[in-house]
């Protein structure tokens, strides 16, 4: 499935309109400090294409975090300065008061003579509500509307869902890539196909391994998903692979069972490292999310680093998902080693799990 032709960047024609886009610029910020401007640079070339396609102005919305209504520390006024450098603006972003009451478009921040960004969607409670009426005040930002957020594709929010029904949508070219390397992994996958699934949630990560394990020849699991696993005696299908061995808090080497996770095991150990390394060594397609060891730690990061240089070296497609993979990834200098890091999380996992996401739904029509 691809996204259909009506809905593609490349065929809109924004000649003297005001473009209304959503994009996903929910980024750490720690002291009015921005700690990580991926999902900010993520969004750049969707803009710079609406900008040449003739927009004579681009008004862009997101949310960051979760406020409790009005909260400055939430505000967007961080992203903005943050763009104001990236298009090399000489002045710190320009605030600009508007008659509207929405909290979230009571002001906004001018970047550009052609750009500006909005304040913090969530300051309205209206944007989780999925409200026709906050669709429509939205709707009056733009003559047509750019959906750039795949991260949040699977809330039923009102700038996600209802806008969309306001207003000539396009989908941008974050959210096309997204759903066209995800359908591609999920239907034609080159085989033999590996999926490396880490990480905290056993709940949420139990949906992914067995719809992947209907797809993929290879099914490795570690983290705490997988100590969980072990410790909980959930069935295994022969081609899902658990941990052997592991590492504890005392830096030894133990075997993976019940009574060692019980007490435990923070890292893959080195059999384990060995026998996904056997597996992936002919693997053509890769599919990562979630890390092996509890990486926030340097004294458990060992085996995540040693199958993410790994995977880097072996000749395949390979795609990662989820923010801490992400961060080991580029912590090691490796993004340019696979084919795609997918920004989605929680998203990108209902996609695979194959739940209806209605903001998907409404651009695939």
């Amino acid at each position: 499935m691809r996204l259909p032709s009506h809905r593609q960047l490349k065929r809109a024609d924004f000649r003297g309109k005001k473009v209304l886009v959503r994009f996903d610029l929910n980024v750490p910020i720690e002291g009015g400090k921005i700690l990580d401007d991926s999902r900010i640079l993520a969004a750049l070339p969707t803009l710079k294409k609406i900008i040449e396609r003739g927009a004579k102005q681009v008004n862009i919305i997101c949310h960051l975090g979760r406020p409790i209504g009005l909260d400055k520390n939430f505000s967007t006024i961080y992203i903005a300065d943050e763009l104001s450098k990236l298009f090399r603006s000489k002045n710190k972003a320009k605030k600009i008061e508007t008659d509207e009451k929405s909290p979230a478009l009571k002001h906004y921040y001018q970047i550009t003579d052609k750009i500006n960004l909005f304040e913090n969607l969530r300051f309205d409670s209206r944007e989780e509500k999925n409200s026709t009426e906050f669709a429509k005040e939205l709707a009056g930002l733009g003559d047509v509307f750019v959906q750039d957020a795949f991260a949040n594709i699977h809330r039923a929010h009102t700038s996600m869902v209802k806008l969309q029904e306001c207003l000539p949508t396009f989908a941008g070219l974050l959210l096309e890539k997204e759903i066209n390397v995800l359908f591609r992994l999920l239907s034609i996958a080159e085989k033999p196909f590996v999926v490396i699934i880490g990480g905290v949630k056993i709940e949420d990560k139990i949906p992914i391994i067995e719809s992947l394990s209907q797809k993929a020849d290879a099914v490795l699991v570690g983290g705490v998903t997988g100590n969980e696993w072990v410790a909980q005696n959930l069935p295994t299908k022969e081609n899902i692979f658990l941990p052997n061995d592991g590492v504890n808090k005392f830096g030894a080497i133990v075997p993976v069972t019940k009574e060692t996770v019980k007490n435990g095991v923070f890292d893959i150990g080195p059999q384990t490292i060995l026998l996904f390394k056997g597996i992936l060594s002919s693997a053509k397609t890769v599919f990562w999310n979630g890390n092996l060891g509890m990486t926030e730690n340097k004294r458990f990061i060992h085996g995540t680093n040693e199958i993410a240089r790994f995977v880097a070296k072996i000749k395949a497609e390979k795609v990662a998902s989820g923010g801490n993979t992400a961060d080991v990834i580029d912590d090691l200098g490796l993004r340019e080693a696979f084919n795609f890091i997918s920004t989605g999380g929680g998203a990108t996992s209902d996609l695979i799990c194959g739940k209806k996401l209605p903001a998907l739904e409404m651009l695939l029509k």
